[in-house]
């Protein structure tokens, strides 16, 4: 006789089918998104690994190497399988065998997102360039408007790229020697603030004085040119604070190995910039003034998204949370303590001195091909816009570097650096990778597709006469960026502030040398090849001086 199923058994299907449905998804999303499952697995081995040490404080050495396995089975109970399964949990990863293929697999899971979200950024100021150049009325005066303007408004985010940096040291450090989590939180609050104070300070500037910043770059004081370029300014200079605590929210995401999250929210951010412009540039017809709106909201969307997935993980609060040695917490102030921003302070003079240096040759290139005349100035509008895109993929190579070489230059006494060593090899040996695809990319990109820019067939062709030049210093300036993220990891920043002064004159050398001897003909050309001079010395000086360096920090694990 055939009995219906009871409502026990129904409730017991559903349940069976919904873990079914669970199961897939989480197949599906480990699959294509395996670095975001594995920050949780990993999230969940550091929360088991905390609790273990805080049953058995006295089995960890001061250095914090390993555990004891035997006074960790002698203490509470547990077999000597279960105390050997503990040490090679908590064995020193500076010591421990560094499978290549492993870690390369790895690097590559944690690149790509961030390449890409690398890459997306700067879209945000190409699609301005792409729908100005193409629909504007006065494609001409505006393209060479935004060429004039980008120092201003694009500029000086990397100018303060000290917050970004030392977010990514503070968490990464953090987290390679065991800081506690609301330390760390306070030192990350102690630089959004600045952040955030930096961002107040330059959008004043940029809009109450946006003709005696334009002045300062030869611009005319009269004419359309100007009035296009003020106008830009102006409106740009309103979203700085977006743009400056993006950066600094971004930054903390990937020091955490979190890649997914900070590409979605760009993504976003880019798709919804296209999405304005078509409408300000093409419907409503306003040009490089209706760019500049799309941008500007744009920018907020992205920092939005990324301040609610920070406090929907805990990750930032505001007020910022009490010190770890306090058992009760007082009210705090939203006003930082000296202390919290003493951390991100360490990395103001030798990265901004980097970062000024560094921007300060692309300001050259602008005021020379403004020197040269509007269809230089335009040219270079297109050719410099596909440079940095390409060149910022060699970016995730640096933060590679910051994020996972802490933990194997923190100081033990058994760590000889060879596993740091190899991890610098490693990093150096993708750059060349990275930096010969993405140049090839660029040259792709100038030669056939100038014309996506513009229709004026002068500046098309002006933009394909620096291809070789452009590729040469693509290749060049993401190898040295794999670099730049094993000196900063190594805290070597006032080698790098050195090696940055005495390129960056040798540089402005060579600009005078090529205007006084070179017809104007002649000096775009070579404009860029002093560009890839100066990285390719970068490369050699660094090359030899990670190789000569023994890679150990003076960090030690925290019990």
């Amino acid at each position: 006789m055939h009995h219906p199923p009871s409502r026990g058994g129904k409730k017991k299907k559903k349940k069976k089918e919904k873990e079914t449905v669970v199961t897939a998804t989480e197949e599906f999303f480990s699959h294509w998104f395996g670095v975001t499952n594995n920050n949780r697995e990993k999230q969940g081995q550091r929360q088991r690994r905390r609790r273990r040490r805080q049953r058995q404080s006295s089995g960890v050495r001061a250095h914090g190497t390993t555990f004891s396995a035997a006074s960790y089975a002698s203490g509470n109970g547990d077999d000597a399988a279960g105390g050997e399964a503990i040490r090679a949990e908590e064995e020193d990863p500076s010591t421990a065998p560094l499978v290549v293929r492993d870690k390369i697999k790895g690097i590559i899971l944690f690149v790509l997102p961030l390449m890409a979200s690398n890459v997306i950024s700067p879209l945000l100021t190409m699609t301005d360039t792409a729908f100005v150049g193409r629909y504007a009325s006065d494609a001409v005066v505006s393209l060479a408007a935004l060429g004039v303007a980008t120092p201003l408004t694009d500029y000086p985010v990397n100018l303060f790229m000290f917050v970004t940096a030392g977010v990514t040291s503070i968490v990464s450090n953090g987290l390679a020697v065991r800081e506690p989590k609301r330390d760390m939180e306070r030192k990350v609050y102690g630089a959004m603030f600045i952040s955030f104070a930096l961002a107040i300070t330059l959008a004043a500037l940029l809009v109450c004085f946006p003709d005696a910043l334009l002045s300062s770059l030869g611009v005319e004081k009269i004419g359309p040119l100007r009035e296009v370029a003020r106008k830009y300014v102006q409106i740009r200079g309103l979203a700085m604070p977006a743009a400056f605590l993006t950066g600094a929210g971004y930054a903390s995401l990937v020091a955490r190995e979190d890649t997914i999250t900070p590409l979605m929210c760009v993504s976003l951010a880019a798709i919804t910039n296209v999405i304005l412009d078509y409408v300000a540039v093409v419907t409503l017809k306003q040009g490089a003034t209706g760019a500049a709106w799309a941008t500007s909201a744009s920018l907020y969307v992205g920092a939005i998204c990324i301040f609610t997935v920070l406090r929907r993980r805990k990750l930032f609060h505001i007020p910022p949370p009490a010190p770890s040695t306090q058992m009760i917490s007082p009210p705090m102030s939203i006003i930082p303590t000296k202390e919290m921003c003493a951390p991100v302070m360490k990395f103001f003079a030798p990265i901004t001195f980097l970062s000024f240096s560094i921007l300060s040759l692309y300001v050259v290139l602008i005021l020379q091909a403004n020197a040269i005349g509007n269809v230089a100035s335009a040219a270079h509008r297109i050719a410099g816009n596909i440079f940095t895109v390409c060149a910022l993929c060699g970016d995730p190579l640096v933060q590679v570097g910051q994020t996972m070489l802490p933990k194997y230059i923190a100081f033990t006494p058994k760590n000889d650096g060879r596993n740091a060593r190899k991890m610098a090899i490693i990093v150096q040996a993708m750059g060349y990778m990275v930096g010969i695809v993405s140049a090839s990319i660029c040259f792709w990109l100038l030669y056939f597709g100038a014309s996506g820019f513009t229709t004026d067939s002068s500046v098309i062709a002006c933009a394909r006469s620096v291809v070789l030049p452009v590729f040469a210093a693509t290749v060049a300036n993401i190898v040295s960026k794999s670099l730049y993220g094993v000196m900063v990891a190594m805290k070597q920043l006032s080698f790098l502030a050195g090696l940055t002064a005495i390129g960056t004159s040798t540089f402005m050398a060579a600009v005078f040398a090529i205007n006084k001897y070179l017809n104007p003909e002649a000096r775009y050309y070579a404009l860029w090849w002093c560009l890839f001079s100066y990285y390719a010395i970068a490369v050699v000086v660094l090359t030899i001086r990670v190789a000569t360096t023994r890679l150990v920090n003076k960090e030690r694990y925290l019990s």
